[in-house]
């Protein structure tokens, strides 16, 4: 089952584990781990609503040299580039890339959340992907 990390005011301000009915993570054939639908999802359908933890641009060039690298998102400026960076903490991060993908993540620095977005259907059983949107460090899988 996916979990969301959120905070539960209810709980003396505890972090505790929501299930997420909509998404889930399993085995992605030539992926490793991807994001799938649970449950038909509709265009428009907010997915996941990650909080993020915020890297300080300093930071992000020592990062890059470690697994982090391949899940924490460009907070701003330039995706290529230099800028703060978020590591969510949520299922987000284990969206795979897809040049055609059903879904996308905006940056909510109001909320301090990455919000994962259908923009297709999405069926139950499918990879919910997403695209980086930068210059990729690998060769895609479609």
């Amino acid at each position: 089952m996916g979990l969301n990390i959120l905070h539960d005011a209810a709980a003396n301000g505890r972090i505790v584990p929501v299930p997420n009915h909509r998404i889930e993570v399993l085995a992605s054939p030539g992926r490793g781990r991807g994001v799938f639908a649970r449950e038909p999802i509709a265009p428009g359908t907010l997915i996941e609503a990650a909080p993020v933890i915020i890297l300080p641009a300093a930071d992000c060039p020592a990062l890059d040299r470690t697994i982090i690298y391949d899940y924490y998102f460009h907070w701003d400026g330039d995706p290529d580039g230099e800028g703060r960076g978020a590591l969510g903490l949520g299922l987000v991060t284990l969206c795979n890339h897809s040049s055609r993908p059903p879904a996308r993540v905006d940056r909510n620095h109001v909320r301090l959340t990455l919000d994962l977005i259908a923009i297709a259907q999405i069926e139950p059983g499918e990879e919910v992907t997403i695209d980086y949107g930068c210059t990729l460090w690998f060769k895609p899988r479609e």
